[in-house]
C-alpha cells in the first residue's frame, strides 16, 4: 500500500465521520478471531453457487461449527453431503482470505503484534500447504481451481491474501517474505497464468488483475507483464471490454462492478508506481455510467445475469474512491443520498440508506459537507433524464409522473446475456410494472431453465426459441411537448455482432435457433406520456414462423366476468412447461386486462394485425418465492405482423381507470404500414398516426375532441 494511502487510512480512522467504518472493521476482526478452522493439506473446495436451496434459491446458512450440516433459512430444509460440504469448504477459505485483509488493515491503523501474527500465520500456513492442493473442478464454462473449484474463485481468494500481504510485508522478515512468495503467491500466480481465459470476460479481469498484482508485490516483472500486457491481459480487457459510454460489455451494473472491483484492487496495489491505473480514462467512465441508470428509489435496474436488490448504497463504497481520485461533486451527491445525510437529494424516494462503514471510506474518504453552491449538483437530474446510451445499447424514457422505461437494444453480451434484444423494463416511481427479472444463483435449476431465455423477458420470440446473438440499435429518440418516444430495432439479416471474435460461447451456452430467426426484423416504438405507455412492435419474417410476444407483469391479473379463459396444455416456448403454471387460453373476444400491482392498478389493452392466440400463466419471479403474471400473444405469420398495446397506470386502486371507462384501443391501417391509433387515457383521448414504411418511423399525435 502506498505510503500516502496508509497515512490517509490512519488519519480517517481517527475522525468522527468514519467511526462507523472503524466499528465495522473492528467487528470484522472480532468475527475473524472466532475462526477455529484448521488449514490442511489436500483440501478441495466446490462451487459456492451450489450452496443454495434447490427449492427456493435461498443461500444456505454458513456456520463454522457445522461444516457437515447446512440449513435453508427460508424453508428450514437441512442439506447434507456433496456438493454442500465442499462448497462450505470454499466459503470457509474465502472468509479466511477476507479476514486476512481486514486484520491487516486494522494492524496498519493500530499496530498490534497479535494482529500481525495472525495475518502472518495464515499466509505462512497457506504457503506451507498450497503445493498439496490438486487441480480440480468441472464447473461449467470455467477453468479449474486448486483450493477452489474454479480459477475465478482462486483469483478472488489470492487477491484478498495479496492485499493483506501488501499491508504487512514491510513488517515481515526476509525469510518470511521468501516463504510466502515461493510457497503461495508465485505458485498461485503461475497456476492462474496457466489457466488464463483467452477471451474478454469478467473472469479474465479478475484473473489478470490478481496475476499483475502478485507480480508487482514480488517485483517479478515477468509475472506482472503476463497479467497486465498482451492479448487478453488486464489492459486489453479494459480497452476492449468497456464500451465507449463506460458500461462493461456483459450488460448489467452487477457484472460491471464485479469486473471493476478487481481493476480497483489492482489500482490500489499499483498506486504510487509507474504502473498506476487511476487516471486511465475508462475507469472514470465506469464510475459515471451507473448514475444514468438509477431508478426513482435509488435501485439499479436488473439486466442479464444480475439479481435483484442492488441500489446506490450497494456501490457507495466505490464512490468513496471516485470522489477521492476525481473530485466530482456528482459522486459526492451520490454518497450524501446513499448515506441519507442532510445534503441528500430528496427527490429520490424510498432510498435504502446505508452506513458509511466501508474500508474504502477509511482508505479514500473525503469530507462530504458541501457549500450552498455545491448543493446545486443534482444526482436526480442525471438519473431521472431521458437519454440514449448508444454504445451500451440502453435507452431510458422518463417523465414527471415517475415512469422510467428502459429499452434494451444492446450489443450481445456473451455468456451472461439473456438473448432479449428489444426487451422492455418499466417502473412507475417505486412500483415495478413489467421488469427484467435478472436471475438467481447459477446452481439453481431456474437459472438455466428459465431466467436465461428470451421467453422470460418482455420481448419477441420466434417459434418459441431463443434469440441468436445480434446487436440491437436505437433508430431515433424524440422528445415532444406532450411526451417522449423512441424507436429501436434488431435484425438477423447477418450473423455478425461486435463481440463475436472477443468471447467464447460454449455450445451449452448457445441454446438459440439460428434458423428460427434467420432473415427476421423486429422494430419497437415506445411512446411515454402522462401515466400511459404505448408499445408498438413490428415483426417481419421471410417465411412462415410463430411469433410470440411476451409480457410478464409484476402483479396479479384481476378476474373479470367478461374475460373467459380455459385451461390449456399447449406448448408455449421450447422450455420445460413447469416454468409456466396455471396456463390458460383466452376464449372470449376481450382485449383489455387489469392487474393489481404492488400498489395501484395497471390496465392493458392490446391489438394485433393478425388473428392471435392469447395465453396467460404464472411464471417465476425473482426471488422464486413470488410469481409474475405472464400474458403471451402468439401469431403464425409469413411476412409482417404488428402488435399494439397501451399500458395505463392508476395509483388509486383503479378507481380512475374505471371512471375513464378505458375499454377500447382502436387501430386502423390506413394504407400499407401506416396506422391510426386511438387510445383512452385519463386526461384525453389522443390519436396517433404511425408510418412504418421507411427505415425510420414517422409518429405524430393529434388531439381528439371529447365526444
Amino acid at each position: 500500500m502506498d505510503k500516502k494511502r496508509q497515512e490517509q487510512l490512519r488519519t480517517n480512522a481517527g475522525k468522527p465521520e468514519f467511526s462507523e467504518a472503524m466499528a465495522f472493521l473492528r467487528q470484522e476482526v472480532d468475527e475473524a478471531s472466532l475462526i477455529t478452522y484448521e488449514i490442511k493439506s489436500d483440501e478441495q473446495g466446490q462451487w459456492t453457487h451450489y450452496y443454495h436451496c434447490h427449492e427456493d434459491g435461498t443461500r444456505l446458512t454458513f456456520n463454522w461449527d457445522t461444516p457437515l450440516n447446512h440449513r435453508c433459512p427460508t424453508c428450514s430444509k437441512e442439506c447434507t453431503g456433496e456438493p454442500f460440504d465442499s462448497a462450505w469448504t470454499s466459503i470457509a477459505h474465502s472468509k479466511i482470505g477476507r479476514a486476512v485483509y481486514h486484520i491487516a488493515l486494522l494492524y496498519a491503523i493500530e499496530p498490534d503484534k497479535h494482529h500481525l501474527d495472525v495475518v502472518k500465520s495464515y499466509l505462512m500456513t497457506y504457503a506451507s500447504h498450497y503445493g498439496t492442493y490438486r487441480i480440480h473442478g468441472d464447473i461449467p464454462y470455467n477453468g479449474p481451481g486448486k483450493l477452489f473449484a474454479q480459477t475465478l474463485d482462486e483469483a478472488h481468494w489470492i487477491t484478498d491474501l495479496a492485499l493483506g500481504f501488501d499491508v504487512i510485508k514491510e513488517h515481515l522478515t526476509p525469510q518470511e517474505v521468501a516463504h510466502i512468495g515461493s510457497g503461495l503467491l508465485k505458485p498461485c500466480a503461475r497456476f492462474l497464468i496457466e489457466h488464463k481465459e483467452k477471451q474478454i470476460h469478467n473472469h479474465s479481469v479478475l484473473i489478470t488483475s490478481a496475476i499483475a498484482s502478485i507480480g508487482l508485490l514480488l517485483h517479478d516483472n515477468e509475472i506482472m507483464q503476463l497479467g497486465l500486457e498482451g492479448e487478453y491481459g488486464l489492459l486489453d480487457q479494459i480497452s476492449r471490454g468497456i464500451f465507449e459510454d463506460g458500461l462493461w460489455y456483459e450488460g448489467n451494473v452487477q457484472y460491471h462492478f464485479y469486473a471493476f472491483k478487481s481493476m480497483l484492487h489492482y489500482a490500489l496495489i499499483a498506486e504510487g508506481t509507474e504502473w498506476e491505473l487511476w487516471h486511465h480514462k475508462a475507469l472514470k467512465s465506469m464510475f459515471d455510467f451507473p448514475l444514468y441508470l438509477l431508478l426513482p428509489n435509488g435501485v439499479m435496474p436488473i439486466l442479464n445475469d444480475a439479481g435483484p436488490g442492488d441500489h446506490m448504497g450497494t456501490y457507495a463504497p466505490y464512490y468513496e474512491i471516485a470522489l477521492d481520485i476525481y473530485g466530482n461533486d456528482m459522486y459526492r451527491s451520490l454518497l450524501h443520498t446513499a448515506y441519507g445525510t442532510e445534503w441528500a437529494d430528496q427527490q429520490f424516494t424510498g432510498v435504502n440508506h446505508v452506513k458509511r462503514d466501508s474500508v474504502y471510506a477509511l482508505m479514500f474518504g473525503q469530507e462530504l459537507s458541501t457549500s450552498n453552491d455545491e448543493r446545486g449538483v443534482s444526482l436526480w437530474d442525471t438519473a431521472h433524464h431521458t437519454r440514449s446510451l448508444t454504445s451500451s445499447g440502453l435507452t431510458k424514457l422518463v417523465n414527471a409522473k415517475g415512469w422510467q422505461v428502459i429499452l434494451k437494444h444492446s450489443r450481445f453480451g456473451g455468456e451472461h446475456d439473456h438473448m432479449d434484444r428489444l426487451g422492455l423494463s418499466v417502473v412507475r416511481g417505486t412500483v415495478p410494472l413489467l421488469i427484467d427479472p435478472g436471475t438467481t444463483a447459477y446452481g439453481i435449476p431456474a437459472h438455466y431453465g428459465w431466467f436465461k431465455h428470451t421467453y422470460s423477458h418482455n420481448t419477441v420470440s420466434l417459434n418459441g426459441a431463443d434469440q441468436p446473438p445480434r446487436d440491437g440499435r436505437i433508430v431515433q429518440l424524440v422528445e415532444e411537448n406532450w411526451g417522449v418516444w423512441a424507436e429501436t430495432a434488431v435484425d438477423w439479416l447477418s450473423e455478425d455482432y461486435q463481440m463475436k471474435e472477443r468471447i467464447i460461447l460454449p455450445r451449452e451456452l448457445s441454446p438459440w435457433d439460428d434458423k428460427a430467426f434467420k432473415g427476421a426484423v423486429i422494430r419497437r416504438i415506445n411512446v411515454l406520456m402522462g401515466d400511459q405507455l404505448l408499445d408498438i412492435v413490428s415483426v417481419t419474417v421471410p417465411d412462415t414462423r410463430e411469433v410470440h410476444l411476451t409480457n410478464h407483469f409484476s402483479g396479479k391479473m384481476r378476474q373479470d366476468s367478461l374475460v373467459r379463459w380455459e385451461s390449456t396444455d399447449e406448448q408455449l416456448s421450447r422450455l420445460d412447461q413447469k416454468w409456466l403454471k396455471d396456463k390458460k387460453k383466452l376464449v372470449s373476444d376481450e382485449r383489455s386486462f387489469c392487474y393489481e400491482m404492488q400498489t395501484g392498478m395497471l390496465d392493458q389493452q392490446i391489438w394485433c394485425s393478425k388473428t392471435s392466440d392469447i395465453f396467460t400463466a404464472l411464471s417465476p419471479d425473482n426471488p422464486l418465492t413470488v410469481d409474475r403474471t405472464s400474458l403471451i400473444q402468439r401469431v403464425t405469420v409469413e411476412g409482417k405482423v404488428l402488435f399494439v398495446q397501451v399500458l395505463s397506470y392508476d395509483p388509486d386502486h383503479g378507481e380512475r381507470l374505471k371512471a375513464a371507462n378505458s375499454a377500447d384501443l382502436v387501430v386502423v391501417e390506413l394504407q400499407d404500414d401506416t396506422y391510426r391509433i386511438e387510445l383512452q387515457t385519463l386526461e384525453d383521448q389522443p390519436v396517433f398516426s404511425v408510418d412504418l414504411s421507411g427505415g425510420k418511423a414517422t409518429l405524430s399525435k393529434m388531439d381528439k375532441e371529447r365526444q
